[in-house]
């Protein structure tokens, strides 16, 4: 059997299976979502490669490749759609509504974004970050855990799965949650709200998932995870840190 690791601090723990950028773009809308109610809580980043914000689809070495997308449609930050134009104005970058920046710039943007959000949102929430692959989740007697590869077991409040592509990346295993449809390459099966879907049709209020890894959403972009991630805080935070007592599940 496993030993807890541990994420030591005061209040509830969000994990995140996955640190780029969906991960990314969830954190900061629950962070800006939360901190007005003043909650004490611990979102703690888990990417196995350390690429925290990045992920591999905005690496450092790769200031050759463009985004897909122009400027006007990348922001993080859905109420402030010119933020990313601003925040390349500040460092110096010439760009447009139009342009399409640099994949390693927008990496860039993303992490600084995480990093001033968390900023502001101290004393109360606090992000953590950890270089480790999470293995699996599970959902027990109404308490979530992930287990890392070596055994060890970290107790969440809320586990959010945001690995990206599953062919490329598949997601850890989630036991416990009566058996929740799709496989590896096909992404796991989610409500329209990101929480996982059960084989009895119930929604989970504890574990979730983002981006490519919730199944069909396999090609979303930074705009549609923008929304899941607005969507999906608002949840997190009404289900899991507002009302911490509420039933494991709820029908969708």
């Amino acid at each position: 059997m496993g030993h807890r690791a541990s994420c030591a601090g005061s209040g509830p723990v969000i994990a995140f299976a996955g640190g780029g950028a969906s991960a990314t773009l969830a954190a900061v809308a629950l962070l800006r979502a939360t901190t007005w109610l003043r909650l004490s809580y611990r979102i703690v980043l888990f990417d196995e490669h350390g690429r925290h914000a990045r992920g591999s689809g905005y690496p450092a070495d790769e200031s050759d490749q463009l985004l897909d997308t122009p400027v006007k449609n990348m922001s993080a930050l859905p109420d402030r759609p010119c933020h990313l134009m601003e925040w390349a104005h500040w460092r110096g970058v010439a760009c447009d509504p139009g342009t399409r920046l640099p994949r390693a710039v927008y990496g860039d943007y993303l992490a600084e974004t995480l990093a001033d959000t968390a900023s502001w949102a101290r004393p109360h929430a606090e992000v953590r970050y950890h270089t480790v692959r999470v293995a699996g989740a599970s959902l027990d007697d109404g308490t979530t855990e992930i287990r890392l590869p070596h055994g060890e077991r970290v107790a969440a409040s809320a586990v959010v799965v945001a690995t990206g592509d599953p062919v490329v990346h598949p997601p850890p295993r989630i036991t416990g949650t009566g058996g929740v449809a799709g496989d590896d390459t096909s992404g796991l099966v989610t409500c329209s709200r990101g929480a996982l879907v059960t084989q009895w049709g119930a929604a989970s209020r504890r574990i979730f998932a983002l981006g490519p890894a919730r199944q069909g959403h396999r090609v979303d972009g930074i705009p549609q995870i923008r929304t899941q991630a607005e969507v999906l805080a608002q949840r997190i935070a009404d289900t899991v840190l507002r009302d911490r007592a509420a039933p494991e599940d709820i029908a969708i």
